[in-house]
């Protein structure tokens, strides 16, 4: 009998290095003919206000991504001890200012003591809508970690609805359940649901958010989220991680995403 030809580990290595490769060529291949297109022109978020040019979450980032010509201005909203809406990122006050200490356990008067770079001072929530009002820019607030702050919802829908805003704004969160309750103090308030690392799926949105915002990485693995959001009559809001670059900017766009959430509007521009 003919001696078995032995397959070196080499060998071995390739051979499933060339299926890898045809199984994501197969895969990305569908991904492209069922891919659908933006349901709105390429709408430019300032992530923070565009950190890259001033420091994060502050009125000269802002006014900054409004100089670029942004269609919308994301930003964090937080609240402090006595009760203030205070735009800032982190629970914190550490990393973005030269103070310490927790925002909740902070008062504003104390808060807006502290730089947070550049002379520039945390921000209310008040001031920036009203930046944004006069600027004729949509703003994209963040309910951030709202467990931390009950009432949170109500203050915000009341300053929006005093400042007579609320039309421009879409409110978004990662806690389903602060959606919901800005669902139940207001069905009018337009909603988007922030999806993180490993959700791949973006069926069923809480209180069936009309904006979803998904994970570029996770996008990345699972194009198809966007058709499927699509298909629900949703527009597509993609946020970023760690890639955000030229490539992935440019895969959203092809894949049909409405809007890019960017640390660098410039860039996009």
């Amino acid at each position: 009998m003919p001696a078995t030809r032995r397959i070196s580990p080499r060998q071995r290595g390739r051979r499933c290095l060339a299926i890898l490769f045809l199984v994501l060529v197969a895969y990305y291949g569908v991904q492209v003919l069922l891919r659908t297109p933006a349901l709105t022109e390429l709408q430019m978020i300032a992530h923070r206000g565009g950190p890259t040019d001033a420091p994060e979450n502050t009125l000269a980032a802002f006014q900054n991504a409004i100089s670029l010509g942004v269609d919308w201005l994301e930003f964090d909203v937080q609240m402090t001890k006595d009760g203030a809406l205070v735009v800032i990122h982190d629970e914190t006050v550490d990393r973005t200012t030269d103070g310490t200490g927790a925002v909740r356990n902070l008062t504003l008067e104390e808060i807006r003591s502290f730089d947070a770079g550049q002379s520039e001072k945390v921000p209310t929530f008040e001031e920036v809508v009203q930046l944004a009002k006069t600027n004729g820019v949509k703003i994209l607030p963040e309910t951030k970690s709202p467990e931390l702050y009950p009432g949170i919802e109500e203050k915000l829908l009341q300053a929006l609805e005093q400042a007579d805003y609320l039309n421009q704004t879409v409110i978004q969160s990662f806690n389903a359940d602060s959606l919901e309750r800005l669902h139940h103090l207001n069905p009018q308030t337009k909603l988007c649901a922030l999806y993180g690392l490993w959700k791949l799926s973006i069926s069923s949105p809480p209180s069936e958010a009309p904006y979803l915002c998904p994970m570029a990485e996770m996008v990345l693995l699972n194009p198809g989220m966007i058709r499927q959001a699509h298909h629900e009559g949703r527009q597509v809001f993609i946020w970023f991680e760690l890639l955000e670059n030229p490539f992935v900017l440019s895969f959203m766009r092809f894949f049909g995403a409405d809007g890019l959430i960017v640390d660098d509007p410039t860039s996009l521009r």
